[in-house]
């Protein structure tokens, strides 16, 4: 009889218990960069050391020599998490946006505040004083 009670408590247990929902799985490299994939009818393989996760038409490939970690998330944000602080060199070939994604012409005297910089195929977020 106790047994019964036990393996009824544990059923009635796990019915009421549900992996939680994630729309997103998202990858960290070394570099601290991300890149995110929905989870949705999510597959993943390994081929020749690589990570490849499919789901749909979506396709992301990762070395895993680069990978740092991976994580679910509701969020896919892989946008820029720090505010660099050294000085960073703006040419014709730097592109600066403000915080409300408007590209400013080159040459722009830029007032203080904080913008996105992309230059040499690096994104940086700088916060001019």
């Amino acid at each position: 009889m106790k047994k019964i009670m036990v393996l009824t408590f544990l059923t009635v247990l796990t019915l009421g218990m549900r992996a939680a929902d994630y729309n997103y799985l998202v990858f960290t490299l070394n570099d601290n960069t991300t890149q995110a994939i929905s989870a949705s009818d999510l597959n993943i393989t390994f081929s020749n050391g690589s990570l490849i996760a499919t789901s749909g038409s979506e396709t992301v490939t990762i070395e895993l020599t680069k990978l740092t970690k991976m994580a679910f998330s509701n969020d896919n944000a892989t946008g820029i998490q720090t505010i660099e602080s050294a000085a960073v060199t703006i040419d014709s070939a730097t592109e600066i946006y403000d915080l409300n994604g408007r590209r400013l012409p080159n040459g722009s005297q830029l007032s203080r505040g904080i913008y996105v910089i992309k230059s040499n195929g690096k994104t940086s977020k700088v916060q001019i004083k």
